[in-house]
C-alpha cells in the first residue's frame, strides 16, 4: 500500500494512524454541519409554526432555512470527502440513501419556498406543496441523522 524506498520510508503504522486522524476530523465536521442544518431546519419550521402572526417570522423562516441549506450542502461535501477517504466503504446502507433523500427534499422545498412568492398563479399549489415537503424534509433529516450515528456506533 505505502512505497517503501530506500530513500523515502514511510512507516506502515504512522500512515495508518494519519489517515485515520485524517477521516475521523471528516467525520467530525460531517457530523457537526448536519447537527447545525437539523437544528436550523427545526428552528425555521418552528418559526413558521409558532410565530406566524409576529410580523418577523417570514425573515427568521427564511434565513434559518438558508443558513440549514448551507450547512447541509457542506455536510454533503464533507460525506464525499469521507467516501473518497474511504474508497466508497461508507457507501452501503440505510444512512446514504436517506441522507440523499434529505438533500434532495430541501433544495426542492427552498426552491418552492422562494418561488412561490414570485409567482402570480397556483401559489397556494405551491404553499402547500412547500409545506409538505418541509415536514417531509424535517422527518428525514431526523432519520438521516439519527442512522448516521447508529452507523458510527454512538447511539
Amino acid at each position: 500500500m505505502f512505497c517503501r524506498t530506500p530513500g523515502n520510508r514511510i512507516d506502515t503504522l504512522e500512515a495508518t494512524q494519519y489517515h485515520l486522524t485524517e477521516t475521523t476530523m471528516t467525520f467530525f465536521f460531517h457530523e457537526l454541519l448536519m447537527v447545525l442544518a437539523t437544528l436550523c431546519m427545526l428552528t425555521a419550521v418552528s418559526a413558521a409554526v409558532f410565530f406566524r402572526h409576529s410580523r418577523y417570522w417570514l425573515k427568521i423562516h427564511k434565513s434559518f432555512n438558508s443558513i440549514s441549506g448551507i450547512f447541509l450542502f457542506s455536510g454533503a461535501i464533507m460525506a464525499i470527502i469521507m467516501i473518497w477517504q474511504q474508497k466508497g466503504e461508507h457507501l452501503d446502507g440505510f444512512h446514504p440513501i436517506a441522507g440523499s433523500i434529505t438533500i434532495g427534499l430541501a433544495i426542492v422545498s427552498l426552491f418552492l419556498g422562494f418561488y412561490q412568492s414570485k409567482v402570480k398563479t397556483r401559489r397556494q399549489v405551491l404553499k402547500t406543496l412547500h409545506i409538505w415537503l418541509g415536514r417531509l424534509c424535517v422527518l428525514s433529516i431526523i432519520v438521516a441523522l439519527l442512522a448516521g450515528l447508529v452507523r458510527a456506533g454512538i447511539i
